[in-house]
């Protein structure tokens, strides 16, 4: 039982990879580690101590973490605009001229809540990467639980592959207006399994089917009006393999 991350970006594997959650350590962890063993050497019997939240901890350790991919600057002018600089044009070159940030979808600004600390409009940051997992196993997407700074902020989601396999961040900006950077491999984003089997993982660049894979889901999601979500889980399983 093996969940495999890929990317469509030759490197990035290597250089910003997809990791285990528990190897991803907030400085603030570090700090509270460290108070925990320090108070503890002159504490007499039991001691309560942050450190010692399962819920916290727990939650830290489960799933992976998703890393921004590039180096940005994000510039946010106070009435919901924004623009963004990269530091080069190759990266937009690399991600086939999709761009590096957007809005997100039609309904989102009108319908949905918007937290009133945000710029405003979710943003969607959109990333080489896609995910393969045995059949029927879903991902929760989640911001990254208690991280040392919180300028963007993932939204919550479930993500199913077998409908589509792309990986992509919706964020809340928590800078109404002002600049700040975001480098690669700042954590975005926290994917969990939703399932309680254990599972290898595999973080790699893309292969040939891989990418044969990915025009053929996107023609599959965009070539009627209304996605026929049972054909493009059935040609998904079939493809890699029926895996269970």
């Amino acid at each position: 039982m093996k969940i495999e991350f890929f990317s469509t970006i030759d490197g990035l594997a290597e250089a910003v990879p997809i990791i285990p959650a528990k190897q991803y350590k907030p400085a603030w962890m570090t700090r509270a580690r460290n108070d925990f063993k320090r108070k503890l050497s002159d504490a007499e019997g039991r001691m309560d101590h942050i450190y010692q939240c399962p819920g916290i901890f727990d939650l830290a350790k489960t799933g992976y973490i998703i890393p921004m991919w590039h180096d940005v600057l994000i510039e946010t002018d106070g009435t919901g605009n924004y623009k963004w600089t990269i530091p080069t044009s190759d990266v937009v070159d690399l991600s086939n001229g999709k761009e590096i940030i957007s809005r997100q979808q039609t309904g989102v600004e009108t319908l949905m809540p918007v937290k009133p600390w945000t710029c405003g409009p979710l943003l969607k940051i959109n990333m080489p990467w896609h995910v393969i997992a045995p059949r029927g196993v879903k991902f929760l997407m989640i911001p990254i639980p208690y991280p040392d700074s919180f300028e963007l902020e993932s939204s919550s989601g479930v993500l199913d592959p077998s409908v589509s396999s792309e990986i992509n961040i919706q964020a809340y900006c928590n800078v109404p207006k002002g600049k700040f950077m975001i480098k690669a491999g700042q954590p975005l984003a926290q994917i969990i399994p939703l399932s309680e089997k254990i599972f290898d993982l595999e973080v790699r660049n893309a292969t040939e089917k891989d990418l044969k894979w990915v025009t053929k889901s996107k023609f599959l999601m965009n070539h009627t009006f209304k996605q026929k979500r049972t054909l493009i889980k059935d040609i998904y399983y079939k493809y890699f393999g029926n895996k269970s």
